[in-house]
């Protein structure tokens, strides 16, 4: 097991800039729930260029997507989670509540590191089925609006 973790570890710092730029990107693109139109195309264009499959407009919601690659059992699902809150817009690189544009939107809650996380791991589970053979299914897929649908 100590295998896959040093694996994983390797092939997500090989791309630690790239994760940085988009969670970068996302966070200066904060929308609020089913708003996420730039952030979902920009996460989705990504990962099609890496390999994905990608089905958009999932359930009829134009900002929903599910990115898929390879084929099999286990279904290894990651969860996207990117929307901003409003009302929450912050100050890059300020520790303190420190509004970069009072009452405008930002994420207060860090959903642009959670969303480059899961789409970071979804790259680095597809090299590993890809270096290693392996029979499995990786999906990431988007959440939208958690917190207001519960």
């Amino acid at each position: 097991m100590q295998e896959i973790y040093r694996f994983i570890d390797d092939a997500i710092e090989a791309d630690r800039q790239r994760y940085t730029d988009i969670a970068d990107q996302i966070w200066d693109h904060p929308e609020t729930r089913f708003e996420e139109f730039w952030s979902a195309e920009h996460l989705a264009s990504a990962l099609e260029s890496a390999g994905f499959t990608v089905t958009r407009n999932v359930g009829n919601i134009p900002n929903a997507f599910i990115a898929s690659f390879g084929q099999g059992k286990p279904v290894i699902a990651l969860l996207g989670e990117y929307d901003a809150l409003a009302g929450l817009s912050q100050q890059a690189g300020c520790a303190q509540p420190t509004s970069a544009t009072p009452g405008e939107n930002g994420h207060g809650c860090g959903h642009n590191l959670l969303g480059t996380a899961a789409f970071a791991a979804a790259i680095a589970v597809k090299k590993w089925l890809e270096q290693y053979g392996k029979a499995a299914r990786c999906a990431f897929m988007v959440v939208l609006a958690k917190k207001r649908l519960g």
